[in-house]
């Protein structure tokens, strides 16, 4: 007979389980992919439900990203889920995301200029602030954590957006049914990469680092297809994402920087941040730029064969449905 102890600890590695973000070898595709996107909302859920004041900060941020982690999945699964479903819970979930964004913008910019601070500490001047983000961060943060309409809106958002999984109906219930989603993600990537290498803006330094994003979350679902080429496309979209998001985030500061003079004592002091950030600006942008062309160094679709060769050596029987 299994003890309190030992079957709380059969159930959490049970539950650890259900939430993986990777399709299983043995896992009808299906399946796989309604339960993947239930294992991000439960956790979400779980995460801002039992957040305290102090914590509700970091809540909100793992909440976002398992929305985007869940729109991900369903964009990897486009073709086979069709376009309806697609549309309609890609929109639900961006704006269960959109209600919970108060605040982050100034902490993610107080982020930056901490950063920068710490690294070009003998060419800026000491304790270099901007006051006024602290308090838009505070203020909004406030504002959230007291709007309950607000928080539960996006909690029922969440049990909702669950509730909706398994009425999800694939076309394709193979892994064919992945593949070209995994072929748009890669292509619109490697798109979007040499838009960036001939115009980078700060536009499409944002839009090639959502579209890195997407094969990150990708790369991670249909690991097992090959697992240690798909964990190394994995970790350098993962680096290149985080690149590309530090691009964007200076970028931010600079606007800030420019329509707020009245935070700086001289125009001096204005001057040295505004320098410091353009050299990291760029000097993080060539170091993205070189990760990129290694990353998409294959044609999609060279790469999306070598991904379905890996899942068919290793499936060997199709999986049967849980239904079935």
């Amino acid at each position: 007979m299994d003890t309190p102890l030992k079957s709380a600890a059969l159930a959490a590695a049970s539950d650890n389980t259900d939430r993986k973000y990777r399709l299983d070898e043995d896992e009808y595709v299906p399946d796989g992919i309604r339960r993947i996107a239930r294992g991000q909302l439960d956790t979400a859920h779980d995460e801002l439900s039992g957040a305290s004041r102090s914590g509700f900060g970091e809540a909100v941020h793992e909440t976002r990203k398992r929305l985007k982690r869940v729109r991900a999945s369903i964009r990897l699964a486009r073709d086979a889920i069709g376009d309806e479903t697609y549309d309609r819970e890609n929109n639900a979930f961006r704006m269960a995301a959109r209600r919970l964004a108060a605040g982050r913008d100034a902490q993610i910019l107080i982020e930056t200029l901490d950063s920068l601070s710490e690294r070009f500490d003998k060419e800026l001047p000491r304790r270099t602030t901007i006051g006024l983000l602290a308090d838009e961060r505070k203020r909004a943060e406030a504002d959230a954590l007291d709007d309950a309409a607000g928080v539960g809106s996006v909690l029922t958002a969440l049990v909702e957006g669950r509730a909706r999984t398994p009425a999800w109906t694939f076309e394709r219930d193979g892994f064919d049914g992945l593949t070209p989603g995994l072929r748009r993600i890669y292509r619109r990537g490697r798109k979007a990469m040499r838009a960036a290498r001939k115009d980078p803006s700060p536009e499409n330094l944002h839009e090639w680092r959502k579209r890195v994003k997407d094969l990150w979350h990708a790369s991670q679902i249909v690991r097992p297809a090959q697992p240690k080429r798909l964990k190394s496309v994995s970790r350098r979209a993962h680096k290149l994402a985080d690149l590309l998001g530090d691009v964007h985030d200076l970028s931010m500061l600079r606007d800030y920087v420019e329509t707020h003079p009245q935070c700086f004592e001289n125009q001096a002091s204005k001057k040295a941040l505004l320098a410091v950030i353009d050299r990291r600006s760029n000097a993080l942008r060539e170091k993205a730029l070189d990760l990129g062309r290694r990353l998409y160094k294959r044609s999609p679709k060279r790469f999306v064969r070598k991904v379905e060769r890996g899942w068919s050596k290793r499936v060997s029987d199709r999986p049967q449905p849980l239904a079935g």
